[in-house]
């Protein structure tokens, strides 16, 4: 509006800035307050912009935290695996087969083989026992608790921000009706 005046106004009052409105040199007040005004307002969009940017980062978590579970299902089913392909030559050297990784190993090397093998399936055992025991406790930690809490979270974070959005946009609304109603002031004084 100021541009306005200054560029077209002034072509049509012949220059005389009294007739102006809002640049009427006599008028500062309300230049003043448009200024103010405008600064005051608050774009409601960009804070749900950034909300929603954080919904979004926070669903992507919550989704690595469920891939996380598989992940552990898939190195338990690796672990099993292994374990099972030990335990096959674990049982082919204690019978005394010859096997590729056993052909060209002596007796006491085979022998001491044996025992390294015993050892890393029982580890391999306990691990597989650990992982069992932890894909439970996510399990369940997920199936009763975290899911609901995120949900729960989720729903007021919601409302939070369509309050917070309204409260913006009624902020905005009363500083444009005061500005307006200045304006319709002006036209009253005329």
């Amino acid at each position: 509006m100021i541009k306005f005046e200054d560029l077209a106004l002034d072509f049509f009052t012949d220059g005389d800035l009294a007739q102006r409105s809002i640049t009427n040199p006599m008028n500062v007040e309300l230049r003043d307050n448009i200024g103010g005004a405008c600064r005051k307002w608050v774009n409601p969009f960009l804070d749900t912009y950034i909300w929603l940017k954080g919904e979004i980062l926070d669903l992507e978590g919550a989704r690595d935290a469920m891939s996380g579970r598989q992940n552990l299902l898939e190195a338990q089913s690796a672990l099993v695996t292994k374990k099972t392909e030990k335990q096959q030559e674990l049982e082919k050297m204690a019978t005394g087969k010859t096997t590729l990784k056993s052909f060209f190993k002596s007796k006491t090397t085979i022998e001491k083989d044996i025992g390294l093998y015993t050892q890393e399936v029982e580890n391999m055992t306990k691990e597989i026992e650990d992982y069992r025991k932890l894909i439970n406790f996510v399990t369940i930690y997920h199936g009763n608790m975290a899911i609901e809490l995120f949900k729960q979270n989720k729903q007021q974070q919601y409302c939070r921000m369509l309050n917070n959005f309204a409260v913006r946009e009624i902020s905005n609304a009363h500083i444009a009706a005061t500005l307006y109603h200045q304006l319709l002031e002006l036209q009253e004084k005329k």
